[in-house]
């Protein structure tokens, strides 16, 4: 039995009717098409451009080749040292961007002048994890979470982590009233 088909002012020629649904053989609107056709040829160049012929790396070879440039960056950069850290304390540019970073991310804790809120207070001669520029440096870095404080490398970088540190540098001895002294006496 053949299906007699019929025309639709709005779909076109009806090919199949099911259930009350209809189905016209409508052909796909051009801007479909053009844009379908564009994507194609878009792919096989993008395949000939980055596979095939290989002028550019990939993006996956193109970020291994950065983080080897970054690796090598870091591993000529000279050791850190409580030498290093004090001569970057006394460096105002380095101080400014790292009181900048401190109260972006460490004031919440350590309040406005280090005087301590939460964490301990920054401004006195007590310090809970050693008090060595180094050791600061450490802390700073990797955090102690079972006080609350997460690690900043992420956030800030090896840079701006040391920067900050640099700023913690000129706030101690400067004993501002605050938080009472925890940890051990760490002589200047």
């Amino acid at each position: 039995m053949t299906e007699t088909k019929r025309k639709d002012a709005i779909q076109g020629e009806i090919v199949h009717e099911y259930d009350g649904i209809e189905e016209a053989d409508n052909a796909l609107p051009n801007w479909w098409l053009g844009i379908f056709f564009a994507t194609c040829l878009f792919a096989i160049g993008y395949w000939f451009y980055y596979h095939e012929f290989e002028v550019a790396p990939t993006p996956r070879k193109q970020l291994e080749v950065d983080l080897a440039k970054i690796q090598a960056t870091e591993s000529a950069a000279p050791a850190i040292t409580d030498d290093r850290l004090v001569a970057m304390s006394e460096d105002p540019a380095v101080v400014e961007a790292g009181k900048t970073a401190y109260a972006t991310f460490c004031l919440a804790c350590h309040d406005a002048q280090g005087q301590g809120k939460i964490g301990p207070n920054l401004t006195d001669k007590y310090w809970i994890h050693g008090g060595a520029p180094t050791n600061l440096l450490d802390t700073v870095t990797k955090g102690v979470l079972t006080a609350g404080m997460p690690s900043w490398e992420g956030p800030l970088g090896k840079q701006g982590v040391q920067k900050v540190v640099a700023y913690v540098l000129t706030l101690r001895n400067t004993n501002v009233p605050g938080k009472a002294p925890q940890g051990d006496p760490w002589p200047p």
